[in-house]
C-alpha cells in the first residue's frame, strides 16, 4: 500500500544521511563563497548594532590574519543564511522515507516557515537584542570600571554572529513542535502539562545564549520563546488531530483488506 511506512536497511539510512549532509555542505561552501565578494559591505552592517549604541567607537585588528578571518565567519553565516532553504529541504528529504504519504505533503510548509522564523530570529536579534546586550557592556565598563571601550573586530564580530545563530535556531520552536504534532509524535496533553517546565527551561535557554547578566536581554530571548511554545500548543490541537484521524483511516482499511 501507498501509506505503509517503508522499511529501510541501516546502511540505507547511514548513506541517504551522508548524501544529504554532502549536499548541504556544498550548498553552504557556495553560499559562503558568494558571500565572501560581499564580506566588506556585510561588516558594515554587522557595527550597526554598535554604532547605534556610540556612533564613535571603532573596531581595531590586533593581528595580521585577523579580518580575514573575521571575514570568513561573517560569509560563512551569511552563506548559511543565503542557503538556508535548501539546507531545509535536505533535513526535509532525509526524514521524508519514514512519512506516510500524505505527510510528505508538508515539505514546502516546512521549508517556508523554518526559513521564515529563522531569518526573523536573525533579524530579532540584530536589531532589537545586539544593541541593548552592546550597550548594557559598554556602560557597565564606562560607569563601573571608568573602562573607556576599544573592541577587537574578531571579538565583536564572533559575539555578534553568535547572538544571531543563536536567536534564529531557538526561533523554530514552534515549526518544530507544530511539526511533531502534525506528525503525531507530540500531543497537545503533553505540550500543556510540559508549559511549567519549558518555562523555566527558557529563562535557562536564554541566560546560556544571552552573554549579558542583565535582565531585559535575556527576557528578550526567553518571552518569545515561551509566547512561541503558547504558540505551538494552539497549533498542536489544530493538527494533533488531523494526524490521528488519517492514522485511524489508514487501521480501517487495513482491517478491511485483511478481512
Amino acid at each position: 500500500m501507498d501509506n505503509q511506512l517503508p522499511e529501510a536497511p541501516l546502511t540505507e539510512h547511514l548513506a541517504e544521511l551522508r548524501t544529504r549532509l554532502i549536499r548541504i555542505v556544498l550548498a553552504v561552501i557556495i553560499g559562503t563563497v558568494v558571500a565572501f565578494t560581499k564580506a566588506n559591505y556585510l561588516f558594515e552592517i554587522l557595527k550597526m548594532p554598535l554604532l547605534k549604541v556610540n556612533p564613535n567607537l571603532k573596531l581595531y585588528f590586533l593581528s595580521p590574519t585577523e579580518p580575514f578571518f573575521t571575514a570568513f565567519k561573517i560569509s560563512f553565516l551569511a552563506g548559511f543564511i543565503l542557503v538556508s532553504p535548501f539546507v531545509f529541504y535536505q533535513i526535509w528529504k532525509f526524514i521524508e522515507p519514514a512519512l506516510y504519504e500524505h505527510e510528505k505533503k508538508l515539505v514546502f510548509p516546512f521549508v517556508i516557515f523554518t526559513t521564515l522564523f529563522f531569518i526573523i530570529g536573525c533579524l530579532f536579534s540584530f536589531y532589537l537584542v545586539l544593541p541593548v546586550a552592546i550597550g548594557f557592556f559598554i556602560n557597565f565598563g564606562n560607569i563601573q570600571l571608568g573602562a573607556e571601550a576599544i573592541f577587537s573586530v574578531k571579538e565583536y564580530i564572533s559575539f555578534v554572529l553568535r547572538m544571531i545563530l543563536a536567536f534564529g535556531l531557538t526561533f523554530e520552536l514552534p515549526v518544530v513542535l507544530s511539526l511533531l504534532a502534525r506528525l503525531g509524535l507530540v500531543t497537545p496533553e503533553f505540550l500543556v502539562k510540559s508549559r511549567p517546565y519549558f518555562i523555566v527551561l527558557a529563562f535557562i535557554i536564554a541566560a546560556i545564549i544571552t552573554p549579558t547578566p542583565d535582565a531585559i536581554s535575556q527576557l528578550m530571548l526567553a518571552v518569545p520563546l515561551i509566547l512561541f511554545y503558547e504558540i505551538s500548543i494552539f497549533m498542536a490541537k489544530y493538527l494533533y488531530p488531523k494526524s490521528m484521524k488519517y492514522k485511524e483511516e489508514i487501521v480501517s482499511v487495513k482491517e478491511k483488506i485483511e478481512v
